[in-house]
């Protein structure tokens, strides 16, 4: 027993240091390791992964953006699952699906007129469902965790336990040719050209957000 114990700390010490991870508290667990392992399976070279504060989300988004080295706040991305509670249960109808995974920049919000047209744009225009036939909402925690696989702040579209959920990106990312994301922890982020981004998850490009104003707090 205290050779296992002994080879375990060794690999979770290779682990540590293969993630580059600064925390000493900070165990490398299934959730990292999938989201390392769906990004490196695209071979997608111009990922940068980048190990945040733990006080990082009590930040001003300028403050994080200037410890990712970001232009500006405009690149600092999230994903958010959201869930369309009158679609069918079963979610197997890509043009209606229950499911779907939007990536906004955190200096929008997300409009839900906006990406209801978004995922009506999916059928021809003849057999197009009306407003009736939504109500989104944001998905549960147990809903998140089930189809992503991941916690709160770390939902990243890669590795996602559910791969068919399509994945809706802001209109207003492209031109940025880059942009942050979750990395599949909390304290982690992973850097990505939209182009890589593209390539690798062929997302429904849309506009579904509005600015958020000059009054608008920072989340």
């Amino acid at each position: 027993m205290a050779e296992v114990a002994t080879l375990l700390h060794r690999v979770e010490a290779l682990e540590k240091k293969r993630f580059a991870c600064p925390h000493e508290d900070v165990i490398v667990d299934e959730q990292m390791r999938r989201a390392r392992l769906a990004v490196e399976h695209q071979a997608l070279y111009s990922t940068n992964w980048k190990w945040v504060a733990k006080d990082y989300y009590t930040w001003t988004l300028s403050q994080r953006a200037k410890t990712l080295e970001a232009p500006s706040t405009d690149y600092l991305c999230k994903s958010l699952l959201m869930e369309n509670r009158k679609a069918p249960e079963t979610g197997d109808d890509p043009t209606n699906p229950r499911f779907v995974l939007v990536v906004l920049q955190y200096e929008a919000t997300l409009d839900t007129k906006k990406l209801i047209n978004a995922i009506r744009a999916l059928r021809p225009v003849a057999d197009r469902l009306d407003d009736t036939h939504f109500d989104i909402r944001i998905a549960s925690e147990e809903d998140n965790a089930r189809i992503t696989g991941y916690d709160n702040n770390a939902v990243v579209p890669f590795g996602m336990k559910e791969s068919s959920v399509p994945i809706i990106l802001s209109k207003p990312i492209v031109p940025l040719r880059y942009f942050w994301m979750g990395g599949g922890h909390i304290h982690l982020k992973l850097r990505m050209t939209v182009a890589d981004f593209s390539k690798a998850l062929s997302p429904i490009v849309a506009d579904i957000s509005q600015p958020r104003t000059s009054s608008d707090p920072e989340p």
